[in-house]
């Protein structure tokens, strides 16, 4: 109970949401550029900007409750398909737009992994009683 309660009044509930966000579109912009050459096959996404949405609005509710009331697991995407210029063969993908849509989101994934890190080794200091 103690551990879980302070959990939840750090930062680690919402960058954990914002790597399971970046793991799923990475699985899903691989599929993209794994189909970029079948025909009719439509690409599928995250919306970033709903998810940073409900993240924002989250973080308001949670700054405005008592301390661990409010969480953030319940924080799910949808699956959109973005609409865009029609190819020749049906597909609406761009490999160019793909590439950079899976660099930004690779970024994204290894800074939210390494401030989990750094969240995760001062927790663990103050558990040992080290001042670093």
């Amino acid at each position: 109970m103690f551990l879980d309660r302070l959990m939840n009044q750090t930062n680690a509930p919402l960058l954990e949401r914002v790597l399971d966000f970046t793991s799923k579109r990475a699985r899903l912009l691989a599929t993209d550029i794994a189909n970029v050459d079948t025909p009719d096959y439509k690409q599928q996404d995250l919306s970033t900007e709903k998810f940073e949405q409900m993240l924002s609005r989250r973080v308001e509710e949670r700054d405005s409750s008592p301390p661990g009331s409010v969480g953030f697991d319940d924080i799910d995407q949808e699956i959109s398909h973005p609409s865009g210029l029609l190819n020749h063969d049906g597909n609406n993908r761009s490999m160019e737009h793909l590439m950079s849509d899976e660099a930004k989101n690779a970024i994204l994934h290894n800074l939210i992994v390494e401030l989990l890190r750094q969240q995760f080794q001062q927790l663990q200091s103050a558990l040992k009683e080290k001042v670093s």
